[in-house]
């Protein structure tokens, strides 16, 4: 079997999706499986990888052309909605499958929108016409892939297609060690409105009596959220790290006392494995991806702030029913997200799309 994978790569962006693929890629190719990664905008030369990456630039001159070259049985396509309807004629063309690998829900969703703070009614509507023209333009596309692939198993109900399947994310735990003078709360993800950041500064500032620090991670990707750099606004025991490689995030939630969440429903954030991997619970203040946290009880879905407030205090004084979440939670991770696993359930749905008739 030789397969393509399409995505960015976690050494050139680095979020959820990027982090899985790299861990897809290096499983499968240590099964023997003839991979090669298109990273999409490039990647680290310096970094140690082991399978092959191929550069390809964001457009769709530039994923055609590898794909005409590389003559792939299957595609595997993590790169979201993006150039997806530019591409997938051609692809077909080449008598390759293609499966696509929902990372968030608005992939499943023909007008999502994401909204940016801080624009003019003209912009704001000129991008709203732009993702009704781009959702139409996916719906179309989308109809043509060969199987479809959730890392949430909510998600499956949404998919129409008759050839799909639940495949969850795995974790990745390799860190770098991380030290802080105080004990602390984290906040990891890319800085943006949809994931409401500000709430975690807001949580920081309801809680500065508790002698504990809340910590950021993440890269600012919207001009709105500047501020975290320089505002002298901000609470005293609120700290802004900025973007972190993955390796040095891991150290920052392995030495946390927990994660708190406030994005709004997206896929199965990856940070929520690298948290319960490292034994620490989970507070979300929107959602809770598969039912996974209430039905484990490896953490809270606070619901609303308030509540969120409440449940973070709590949590903070007691140390036992942490260390009782955290255990559950480690287990948990052994049980259900087993990279190797995951692996195999992925190279028995390829098997299945390159024998379907379909």
């Amino acid at each position: 079997m030789k397969i393509i994978l399409i995505n960015a790569h976690y050494t050139h962006i680095l979020g959820g999706s990027e982090i899985q693929c790299h861990q897809i890629a290096q499983g499968l190719t240590e099964l023997g499986i003839d991979l090669t990664y298109l990273a999409v905008g490039g990647y680290d030369d310096a970094a140690d990888l082991p399978y092959k990456l191929l550069h390809v630039e964001k457009n769709s001159t530039s994923i055609i052309k590898a794909c005409k070259e590389l003559q792939p049985d299957l595609i595997y396509w993590r790169f979201n909605k993006n150039l997806l309807a530019a591409v997938i004629d051609e692809i077909k063309v080449l008598n390759s499958k293609i499966v696509f690998s929902v990372s968030h829900i608005h992939d499943l969703k023909p007008f999502a929108y994401k909204p940016i703070p801080n624009l003019s009614v003209l912009s704001r509507t000129k991008r709203r016409l732009a993702h009704l023209v781009k959702g139409i333009q996916f719906q179309k596309a989308f109809k043509k892939v060969d199987g479809v692939i959730c890392n949430n198993e909510e998600h499956l109900g949404h998919i129409t297609h008759a050839n799909k399947v639940y495949i969850p994310n795995s974790p990745f735990l390799e860190y770098e060690e991380f030290t802080w003078p105080r004990p602390y709360v984290v906040w990891v993800g890319n800085i943006k409105a949809h994931k409401h950041p500000e709430l975690f500064v807001e949580l920081a500032r309801s809680l500065t009596g508790k002698r504990v620090d809340f910590l950021m991670v993440g890269n600012i990707q919207q001009q709105a959220y500047e501020y975290l750099n320089t505002s002298r606004e901000l609470p005293g025991n609120f700290h802004f790290l900025g973007s972190k490689s993955v390796f040095e995030t891991n150290g920052i939630i392995k030495s946390s006392m927990l994660l708190v969440h406030t994005c709004e429903p997206e896929g199965f954030p990856n940070v929520f494995l690298q948290a319960w991997g490292f034994s620490k619970p989970v507070i979300s203040l929107f959602f809770d991806p598969g039912g996974v946290i209430l039905n484990e009880d490896v953490g809270f879905v606070s619901g609303d702030y308030e509540t969120m407030v409440y449940q973070v205090s709590n949590l903070l004084e007691n140390d036992s029913q942490r260390q009782e979440i955290g255990a559950r939670a480690t287990s948990m991770i052994e049980r259900k997200f087993v990279k190797e696993v995951n692996v195999q359930k992925l190279v028995s749905f390829c098997d299945s799309i390159l024998d379907s008739k379909v």
